[in-house]
């Protein structure tokens, strides 16, 4: 990091184009990124940006995947770690929640069930993850696979149609994974025939688990 001297307006200009150039972006895709014209990205272009206007300058970093000390001058560090973004923002989630639970939440037992819940919550959200990333994988493959387009057409069929059914079917199970598990929460202390003990709970992570592990072994080379 420099020594804390922002750019002025002008400067900061100069680095949005600069780095919509090396992009490759035209002004009115930088512009839809942000949602604002070609008009306005010609202004912040020539006019340039006040560097304390925090909203618009994290919204270009973010559209121009750089960061917002570098757009203001305050780092040389054009590329960021995308990891690094990620665990940053992660931190600042887990952050509120300790904080919440422990001004909030009496008593030690109660702090970790929720922890637990949480801890859980994750692991489910993982495997959500995976399923994800397979589903934008194939999402993609028919999005660009001309041949396909050429007989949807001869139907009259939208690309999307195949897409969202694509995405869908992916993505069902590990949502009513999500779904039966935070349902379950709300049952923990019913005291009928819905009653959810926590180790139904930890069943659901596990068979979500299990079931991924079969996916992923299933379509190993």
């Amino acid at each position: 990091m420099k020594e804390e001297t922002t750019f002025t307006p002008k400067q900061v200009g100069e680095r949005i184009k600069e780095r919509r150039i090396e992009l490759k972006l035209s002004m009115p895709e930088l512009g839809k990124r942000i949602g604002v014209n070609k008009s306005t990205i010609q202004r912040y272009e020539a006019d340039g940006v006040d560097p304390k206007r925090t909203m618009i300058i994290n919204g270009l970093a973010e559209a121009l995947l750089t960061t917002p000390e570098w757009l203001t001058g305050l780092s040389d560090d054009k590329e960021y770690d995308s990891y690094t973004l990620c665990q940053k923002d992660i931190e600042q989630h887990i952050k509120k929640y300790l904080d919440t639970v422990s001004s909030t939440v009496k008593g030690e037992p109660h702090q970790q069930m929720l922890t637990t819940f949480l801890g859980k919550i994750i692991d489910l959200y993982s495997v959500l993850c995976y399923h994800f990333a397979d589903a934008m994988t194939e999402v993609d493959r028919v999005a660009n696979d001309e041949g396909l387009k050429q007989s949807l057409m001869r139907y009259a069929i939208e690309s999307g149609t195949i897409t969202e059914k694509v995405y869908r079917n992916e993505m069902e199970l590990p949502i009513e994974d999500m779904k039966r598990f935070l349902d379950g929460i709300l049952h923990i202390y019913d005291e009928g025939r819905t009653a959810v003990k926590m180790g139904d709970l930890f069943g659901i992570v596990t068979e979500a688990e299990k079931r991924l592990s079969e996916k992923n072994n299933s379509v190993a080379p």
